[in-house]
Parts: C-alpha cells; structure tokens; sequence
C-alpha cells in the first residue's frame, strides 16, 4: 500500500499541476481525465483542422497538459527518493535483479458519459465510454511495445504541429468492436532523463531535456 500510494501521490500531483483530474484508482492502475473548456464541442474534437484557430489552441493545449504530465510522472518517479529506497533494497533486488518503478500510459480523446455509479450503498462518480475502455487498451499495450506512453491518431491530431513532430507513429492497430485500423504513436521518454537525486546525471541525456524543453511543457513546481 505504501509502495503504491506514494506511486499515486506523484501521479495524481503532477495531473493536477497540468490541468487534470484524477478520477480513481483500480489497484495499481489511475484513470486520469482532462476536460476541454465549454465552448469546445464534441464536434470541434473530433474535427480539430476544422476548428477555428482559437478553439483549436484551446484543445491542443489541453491535449499537449495531459502529454505533459505523463513526461513529468516519469521524471517524477526517477527522482523520488522515497521510491529509490526500493530500488537499492538489497532485499528485493535480491529476488528481483535489475528491479525498476516503470509504469505506462495511455492517452485517448473522445466523449463519455460523466455519472455516479453504484446504488444507495455504495456510489463511484466515473466516466463510461468505449474511449475510455480505448485508454485502458494503449496502457495494457504499452508493455507488448514496450514504451512507457502509447497515444492514439485520435489524440496526435489534437496536439500543436511541433509536438505532433515529436511523436512516433508505431503501429496501426484493429481493435475489437471496429474494423478501422487505428495508429498508435509513442513520445519517446527515457526513464533516465531526470536522475534520482545525488546521483550523477549522463551527459548524454541532455538532448532529452533539450527536447523537453523546445516543446514548451510546463515545468514541475515541486520536487517529490
């Protein structure tokens, strides 16, 4: 519980630092949502080139947050101290050589259906929706591709032209229920980019914070 509560605290931290929400927890897994603003409609989202230049700003900056947050997760993760005592446990590496704090994500972009589900006994506010299924889907993938973050075509289109460059189309993918294949992309984040604190940091690792940085993602306010 503590190993994965301190997992959490970074993830629902840096969601909020970007714009999102987090919505709950399923074990070890987080459903993490961002809202577009009011005046952007579902049609604008699915639709984004024919948006006009203000709403589509608008999205792409929502969708450039939640990218953002992801990359600063996983720097966050490689920086805690707290989840290094872990990893340099004599103990567990023992049992498990080379062990790491990975975790992957899944990004998607649609509608869904914002409720409480349950009864009088017990009610959970959720979101239902085949595109939130879609995200659990490119999480789950994201150790058969082996990279931290798969993001669908629907969620690229939304992004900024230069962070559109930035992504790595990996596959195109049928998933079940659709006979439309689909393309998959990654942002390519090395786990090593940010180091854990006192340690010494590769000089080859900074055209990844250079590339970070020309991207314009916010920056972490905090150190965990």
């Amino acid at each position: 519980m503590e190993f994965v509560n301190t997992i959490g605290k970074i993830v629902h931290m840096e969601t909020h630092l970007h714009g999102g929400s987090a919505n709950k927890n399923i074990g070890d897994a987080f459903l993490l949502v961002w809202k577009f603003p009011e005046n952007v409609t579902l049609w604008d989202v699915e639709n984004p080139r024919l948006a006009s230049e203000q709403v589509r700003g608008e999205i792409a900056k929502v969708a450039e947050n939640a990218l953002a947050s992801f990359v600063a997760i996983i720097a966050g993760l490689r920086r805690s101290a707290k989840l290094n005592t872990y990893t340099n446990d004599s103990r567990l590496t023992a049992r498990m050589p080379g062990f790491q704090v990975n975790m992957g994500f899944g990004l998607h972009a649609g509608w869904a259906i914002e409720g409480a589900i349950g009864s009088e006994h017990k009610v959970d506010a959720s979101y239902l929706s085949p595109n939130v299924n879609l995200s659990a889907r490119l999480e789950a993938a994201t150790k058969q591709f082996d990279v931290p973050i798969l993001v669908s075509d629907t969620f690229v289109s939304l992004c900024g032209k230069q962070t559109q460059a930035l992504m790595r189309e990996i596959d195109a993918v049928t998933v079940k229920g659709s006979s439309e294949p689909m393309g998959v992309h990654t942002f390519d984040v090395s786990h090593d980019a940010s180091p854990a604190h006192g340690a010494r940091e590769d000089p080859g690792l900074k055209s990844e914070r250079n590339r970070y940085d020309r991207l314009g993602f916010p920056k972490s306010r905090h150190t965990v």
